[in-house]
C-alpha cells in the first residue's frame, strides 16, 4: 500500500510541468556549483604541486621527490591541525555533508585522514599511484592511516601525519611488507612522540564491511574479476578524492532524463495537445517541415 501512494506520489511530480521545471532548474544550478567547485578545488592542488616543483630539481629521484611531497603537505597541515582540531561546532554543509578535499585541505579536522587525503591528491598530481591505508593496531583496523605511492620500483608507506618515512639499508624508501617484517629495524626510524601502538603488524585498503551487501558483493566480484590477492589491495578511498567531480557527475546522471521527460513534456502540450496526435518522431518531423513551409510562405508573400 505505501509503495504504491509513494509511486503514485512520483508520477504525479513527473506529470506536473511547474514541479519539473523547477527540478531542471534546481539540478542545473546544482552542475554550476559543482563544477565551479571542482575547478576552484583543481586549482588550489595545482598551486600546491607548482609550489613543491619550486624546491626540485634534477637531482632528484622519486624517492626524494615523494619525500618533498610529503613535507610540504606536512608543513601545510600541521598548524592548520592545531586550530582547527579544537573547534567541532561546525555547522557547514560542506563539512558535515559533502566532505571535500578542500575542507582537508583548509582544517585538516579529519586529523590522520586529512593528513592521508591531502597527501593523496597531490601525489596523484604528480601522476603516483596511491592508496590510502587502514592501519591495524592493538588488533582493530582504522586506528591510523597511512598512505602507500607507487614509485618506479614499487609501493613505499609514508606517515604523513608524523612526516614519516622508512629508509632501507641501501638508503632507498621501504614498502610495508619491508617494515612489517623487520619492525625490531625499522623502529629506529620513529620520531620521538610516535604511538608504539602503530607497529605495522597490518593494513587494509578497503572497510569492505562499510555497506552490507552492497560492498561484500562488489569484494566477491573483484575476487573472480581480478583474483583475491589483487582485491584485497583495492582502495576504494582513492575514487573519491574528488568529491565534487563525483557530485557533478552524479548530478548530470539526474539531470539528463529529468530534463528528456520535460522537454517531452513540453513538446506534447505546446504541439500535440490533442489526444488524437500521437508524440511520435514521426509528427515531429511533419511539425517542424510544417513549420518551416509556413514560415518560407510568409517570406515569399512578404517579399
Amino acid at each position: 500500500m505505501a509503495f504504491r501512494y509513494s509511486f503514485s506520489l512520483v508520477k504525479r511530480f513527473f506529470n506536473n510541468l511547474y514541479l519539473l521545471t523547477f527540478l531542471n532548474g534546481f539540478l542545473l544550478s546544482s552542475l554550476l556549483y559543482f563544477s565551479m567547485e571542482a575547478t576552484y578545488e583543481g586549482e588550489l592542488f595545482a598551486v600546491i604541486k607548482k609550489s613543491i616543483d619550486k624546491k626540485t630539481d634534477f637531482n632528484d629521484t622519486q624517492d626524494s621527490l615523494v619525500i618533498k611531497v610529503m613535507e610540504s603537505c606536512n608543513n601545510l597541515l600541521r598548524n592548520r591541525a592545531s586550530i582547527f582540531n579544537e573547534i567541532s561546532d561546525f555547522t557547514d554543509v560542506k563539512v558535515n555533508y559533502l566532505h571535500p578535499a578542500s575542507i582537508d585541505l583548509m582544517t585538516a579536522r579529519g586529523a590522520c585522514g586529512s593528513y592521508s587525503l591531502i597527501l593523496a591528491r597531490v601525489l596523484q598530481n604528480f601522476k603516483f599511484p596511491v592508496r590510502i591505508a587502514q592501519m591495524k593496531a592493538n588488533g582493530v583496523f582504522g586506528a591510523h592511516n597511512i598512505i602507500e605511492t607507487k614509485i618506479q620500483r614499487g609501493w613505499v608507506v609514508l606517515d604523513p601525519t608524523f612526516n614519516l618515512y622508512f629508509t632501507r639499508p641501501d638508503k632507498t624508501l621501504a614498502n610495508f611488507n619491508d617494515v612489517k617484517n623487520n619492525w625490531a629495524f625499522y623502529r629506529k626510524q620513529l620520531p620521538a612522540g610516535y604511538d608504539s601502538s602503530y607497529k605495522y603488524t597490518d593494513v587494509r585498503y578497503t572497510n569492505w564491511g562499510k555497506i552490507p551487501i552492497l560492498l561484500p558483493s562488489i569484494k566477491k566480484f573483484l575476487d573472480i574479476a581480478i583474483g583475491k590477492k589483487r582485491a584485497d589491495t583495492v582502495c576504494m578511498r582513492v575514487f573519491f578524492l574528488r568529491m565534487y567531480d563525483i557530485y557533478f557527475y552524479f548530478t548530470l546522471f539526474l539531470f539528463i532524463p529529468v530534463f528528456l521527460i520535460t522537454l517531452k513534456k513540453v513538446i506534447k502540450l505546446k504541439i500535440f495537445p490533442r489526444a488524437d496526435v500521437p508524440f511520435t518522431g514521426g509528427n515531429i518531423i511533419k511539425y517542424i517541415k510544417q513549420r518551416f513551409e509556413n514560415t518560407s510562405l510568409k517570406t515569399t508573400v512578404n517579399t
